[in-house]
């Protein structure tokens, strides 16, 4: 299965009231993420500014494996659109998403992910077993919806605290 060609994606997506210019400041900012997510444990971002070519490391953690990803803010167009690209820009792992979109006083938030194809844990269980490469994409992109809906109600819930 060629990841890199294929693309495959998930995406997750909330409904809220909080016009787009409030929540942009939780939707852009990747050192909130580890207190929501189960894998991110850290962000450590190499500048101060979050902008479009801004650089920062995330800890991870599953199960017993560690490692660290290094990320490239490649989207960034307040309020509406806030993405960040996993590894090597020119062969990614992934990219993720916040897409905001307001119409008649209700705001839609979507988280997305797509699988680029970069080196990662992902490509090396299809290398392993590759008669069983749809079930192992399908498997991620379900967990990792999942997770993505967790996040969204943790940043909105920020959102609403403030």
């Amino acid at each position: 299965m060629d990841l890199a060609r294929l693309q495959p994606n998930t995406f997750t997506s909330r409904l809220c009231e909080h016009p787009p210019e409030v929540l942009w400041p939780v939707l852009s900012d990747p050192r909130l993420l580890p207190d929501l997510s189960s894998e991110l444990q850290a962000v450590h971002l190499s500048t101060d500014v979050v902008e479009r070519g801004t650089v920062f490391t995330g800890d991870q953690l599953r199960g017993e494996r560690r490692w660290t990803t290094t990320s490239t803010v490649t989207g960034f167009e307040p309020p509406a659109f806030f993405e960040w690209t996993v590894g090597d820009l020119s062969h990614p792992v992934s990219r993720w998403s916040f897409l905001v979109d307001r119409e008649a006083g209700v705001t839609t938030v979507t988280h997305r992910v797509v699988l680029c194809g970069g080196p990662s844990p992902i490509g090396d269980r299809i290398a392993a077993h590759p008669d069983e490469a749809e079930a192992i994409v399908v498997e991620r992109l379900l967990v990792l919806r999942d997770r993505m809906g967790v996040t969204l109600d943790g940043l909105l819930g920020l959102v609403d605290a403030r």
